[in-house]
């Protein structure tokens, strides 16, 4: 079976209101080690707020995260797939929009949040089986490799003795 996004999802994906200020949102994304939080409106995702989004809409350009909101700095475009969506699709979707993030729905209901390293992980852990093939071709090369070159080594001797005694073919 391939990988699918519902497999990886993240059900439970940190949200705060648009009217958070930015400092809370450090605060929470620090408290719990997050890269990003959802961004809602009335209970309703609107937008996502990750640390890029601190670091060029507040911080680059001076603004007080005490005083400005979420409303004002979060990223507004999200990008969204269906839950039985495969990996890849997953990965062309992000590709396509330029997003390391997607958020995930089941039925115009929100399943969750999946995040672009998710999906490296998942797919970097399945390997297929021509993978193997070609892992163990080079493992064969590899050792063939040795064994010649302990063959020659183990033979040094005796064409150094040659050669020093100037003996030849």
């Amino acid at each position: 079976m391939g990988c699918k996004v519902i497999d990886l999802v993240r059900r439970a994906y940190p949200s705060l209101d648009i009217r958070s200020s930015v400092a809370e949102a450090a605060r929470f994304m620090a408290e719990r080690d997050l890269g990003s939080v959802i961004v809602t409106r009335e209970g309703r995702p609107v937008g996502i707020f990750t640390e890029r989004d601190l670091l060029k809409r507040v911080v680059a350009i001076g603004q007080d995260p005490g005083v400005v909101t979420l409303d004002e700095v979060h990223s507004r475009n999200l990008v969204s797939i269906p839950h039985d969506s495969t990996c890849r699709e997953a990965v062309r979707a992000m590709q396509a929009s330029l997003c390391r993030r997607l958020l995930v729905y089941r039925d115009n209901h929100l399943v969750g949040l999946i995040k672009l390293s998710d999906l490296a992980h998942a797919m970097a852990g399945r390997g297929s089986g021509s993978d193997l093939l070609v892992n163990a071709m080079g493992l064969v090369t590899f050792a063939l490799a040795i064994g010649v070159i302990a063959a020659l080594l183990f033979q040094f001797p005796d064409v150094y003795q040659m050669v020093s005694q100037g003996v030849g073919p």
